[in-house]
Parts: C-alpha cells; sequence; structure tokens
C-alpha cells in the first residue's frame, strides 16, 4: 500500500532500533532522489549525501556522535554535507543548512514511504566526521541519518506536539 504524505509524516518518527536486514538498492535509491528533487536556494544544489554502509566507519561515526549506538546498528548511514556553508541567502542564513535539511527531510518522508525507519543525528564532532569520510575542510556535515528497517513497525502514534495555537499567528507575531 502506498503512503500519502499525510500518513507519511504521521506514521515517520525517530527509530533507534534497526533489525540486521540490508536496504535494497533499488529502495536507497529512491530515498535518494528525493533529496535530489529537493528545492534549493537559488536552485544551487550545494550539497552532497555519503552513504555510508562500511562497518568500520559506521563505528568510527558511532564514537563521533557520542556514542549512539543505534547509528551503527543501522545497515547505511548517509551523511548530508553542506559545499559551501559561508553562502548566505539574503535574509541573512547559511543556505547550505537550510538546503540540506530539507533534502535531508524529503528523503526520511520517502524512507517511510519505503517501509524504513530513519533518526536526524545533530550531535556529533564536525571534525571527526569530516576525517572519518574524507570531507573536504571547506564543506559542513549538516546532520546524519541512519536508515534501515525498524525492529518496530512504523505506526501513527499519538505524537507530544504543541497545539497548531501555541505555534501559529497570523498578520503579526
Amino acid at each position: 500500500m502506498r503512503l500519502s504524505v499525510e500518513d507519511a509524516i504521521s506514521i515517520r518518527r525517530s527509530v533507534r532500533s534497526y533489525e540486521r536486514k540490508e536496504v535494497p538498492g533499488e529502495k536507497l535509491e529512491k530515498v535518494l532522489d528525493a533529496a535530489r528533487l529537493a528545492p534549493s536556494a537559488s536552485n544551487r544544489q550545494d550539497w552532497k549525501f555519503i552513504v555510508v554502509r562500511d562497518e568500520e566507519k559506521k563505528e568510527k561515526i558511532c564514537k563521533a556522535a557520542y556514542g549512539q549506538d543505534f547509528i551503527k546498528e543501522a545497515p547505511v548511514v548517509i551523511v548530508g554535507v553542506g559545499l559551501n556553508p559561508d553562502h548566505k541567502m539574503s535574509c541573512g542564513i547559511s543556505s547550505s543548512t537550510v538546503d540540506v535539511s530539507i533534502a535531508m527531510d524529503h528523503m526520511m518522508l520517502k524512507a517511510t514511504e519505503e517501509g524504513l525507519g530513519t533518526c536526524w543525528i545533530g550531535a556529533f564532532e564536525q571534525e571527526k566526521i569530516k576525517e572519518i569520510l574524507g570531507i573536504p575542510s571547506q564543506h559542513q556535515v549538516v546532520a546524519l541519518m541512519p536508515i534501515g528497517y525498524p525492529k518496530e513497525p512504523l505506526k501513527k502514534v499519538e505524537k507530544s506536539r504543541k497545539s497548531l495555537g501555541e505555534i501559529v499567528s497570523y498578520d503579526e507575531w
């Protein structure tokens, strides 16, 4: 059964426990293609996504991410890299961070549609990740994303979220 975007949003959750099962290449390619199709500032597409399957590298990434063991448990870790972190949009915000984040969110939703689990990882040592993966110093790692089959199936559960009234206003602050 194909999920709607609304369904994917509602069942997506941070997965921290993965089955020992490989992600088929065709599923992974669909997930990566969702990033390719994501919008970016001035259509610059200043990003690169490193797909890590190597067990030794995942172990090192886990250590550089403060020992979050589930990272090495996932069959794949996608590392989102901004190629030009100094480029600012006219509003003063780094386009690289925003663009990579949008692309990785597209991947998360596509992964959910494919029956895969993901987790956004922002807790890591930037320089260690760069060293492990040979990322040039001028680039910036925005996030890590383990991906694989969750041990517990994805399903709609009540999420603790603020109400719209708490987060939305109209026409002024």
